[in-house]
C-alpha cells in the first residue's frame, strides 16, 4: 500500500488547531493531516514553561521539529493568515522538507501604520472583548508586533516548491498581498474564492478542501507526465 501524503495545517491568531477540523475531515484519499499549535501563539497555565514570544523563524523550526518527531521527510504545508506567514518561512528556510505550499489570506509586508493602529485599539479595549480565547493581551500584541515587522518581499523569488495562493473575494485587506504572493513566487497559482472571507477554512471548508484536492491532483498529474 502506498504511503499517505502528510499535510501540516497552520492556524491563524486566536483560531487554534481546531479551526482545521472540517478541512481535515474532507481530505482526499491518500492524504492525512495534522494541525499543530504554532509556537508562541498560546499561553499555558505554568509561566515557567510559557514559550517565548512569536518569531517566524522559531515557529518554522518548531514545525520542522514536529516532522522530525513523526519521522516525516517531506510534507505539504498549508497555512492561513499568520499561519500562512509561518508556512512561507518554512518553505523558504527548509525547501527540502516541503512537498507543496498553500498560503491562504497571508501577508508579504503588512502595512505597519494599520497594524500600529490595531494594536493601539487593542491596548485600551477590555481584554475579554479584544483578545482571542487562550491568549493574554501581551501574547496577542506580541504576535501582532511580529507580523507588523515581517517582510517577505526578498524571499518570494527563492520559494522553489509548488505553491497555491488562496484568498476570499471579501477578504479585501489581504487581496493585494495574495496577488503579490502569486506574482512573486515562481510558478505560484492564485485562486480567489468568490464570496469567501478571511477564514476560508471555517467559512467555506468544503470549498477550501476542494481547492487543496484539485491542487494536489494537478501536481500528481504533472509528476506522472514528467516520469514518462
Amino acid at each position: 500500500m502506498a504511503q499517505s501524503e502528510q499535510v501540516v495545517f497552520l492556524h491563524g491568531v486566536g483560531a487554534g488547531p481546531a479551526s482545521w477540523r472540517r478541512v481535515l475531515a474532507d481530505l482526499p484519499p491518500g492524504y492525512r493531516g495534522t494541525a499543530p499549535p504554532i509556537l508562541g501563539l498560546s499561553d499555558v497555565p505554568e509561566p515557567a514553561v510559557d514559550p517565548a514570544p512569536l518569531t517566524f523563524a522559531r515557529a518554522a523550526e518548531d514545525v520542522i521539529a514536529g516532522l522530525d518527531r513523526d519521522g516525516i521527510d517531506r510534507a505539504h504545508v498549508c497555512g492561513l493568515s499568520l499561519g500562512a506567514m509561518v508556512a512561507l518561512r518554512v518553505a523558504v528556510d527548509h525547501p527540502d522538507r516541503v512537498a507543496s505550499l498553500v498560503l491562504s489570506g497571508g501577508q508579504v509586508h503588512p502595512p505597519r501604520a494599520l497594524m500600529a493602529l490595531q494594536s493601539a485599539i487593542l491596548r485600551v479595549l477590555p481584554e475579554r472583548f479584544a483578545v482571542p480565547e487562550g491568549m493574554t493581551r501581551d501574547r496577542f500584541l506580541s504576535a501582532l508586533d511580529a507580523a507588523s515587522h515581517a517582510d517577505f518581499r526578498g524571499d518570494l523569488a527563492h520559494v522553489t516548491v509548488p505553491t497555491l495562493v488562496l484568498c476570499g473575494s471579501r477578504d479585501r485587506p489581504n487581496l493585494p498581498a495574495a496577488r503579490a504572493l502569486a506574482a512573486g513566487i515562481p510558478g505560484a497559482r492564485l485562486r480567489v474564492l468568490i464570496g469567501g472571507g478571511h477564514e476560508l477554512n471555517t467559512d467555506m471548508p468544503a470549498e477550501f478542501a476542494a481547492e487543496l484536492a484539485a491542487f494536489w491532483s494537478s501536481l500528481d498529474a504533472e509528476r506522472t507526465v514528467t516520469a514518462r
